[in-house]
């Protein structure tokens, strides 16, 4: 059995190394969009255009979230909506040629800010959190 104490210190752990990755991250974040935008544009980016309620579903956010973070998206100029031809109430989001140039620099920073973190861990310790990283997540009533 696992001793609640551990637990507690987990957490607490795992809540000041996501508070610093994020500081860490805003600081270095150049491009004036927030994370949740920059995971959108990445996933239109890598996936191609998609549905706004796609997006809530693989992102994990709510429509109303996703239609507010594309708004945004939209006006900055770094996505474009698109209607099919076959029916024109089904509209997809795409990432745009300065959405891609974007995304590429935040990419970087993420990069950058993982390597801050992670980057003098050995591998066999990237290994493991990565293994319990995937046992954690992937447990069903998450």
């Amino acid at each position: 059995m696992t001793d609640h104490r551990n637990l507690l210190e987990l957490e607490e752990v795992a809540r000041q190394l996501f508070r610093k990755m994020v500081s860490n991250g805003s600081k270095a974040n150049e491009s004036g969009i927030t994370p949740s935008q920059g995971f959108l544009l990445d996933k239109l980016d890598s996936d191609g255009p998609l549905k706004a309620s796609q997006l809530a579903d693989i992102l994990g956010y709510t429509p109303g979230a996703i239609t507010s973070m594309s708004d945004k998206l939209i006006a900055a100029g770094l996505v474009e909506r698109e209607r099919t031809e076959e029916d024109r109430r089904v509209v997809y989001l795409r990432i745009n040629e300065e959405g891609r140039q974007l995304i590429g620099k935040i990419r970087l920073q993420r990069r950058a800010n993982i390597e801050t973190f992670f980057g003098d861990l050995a591998d066999e310790d990237i290994q493991h959190l990565i293994r319990i990283f995937k046992e954690v997540t992937s447990k069903e009533n998450l």
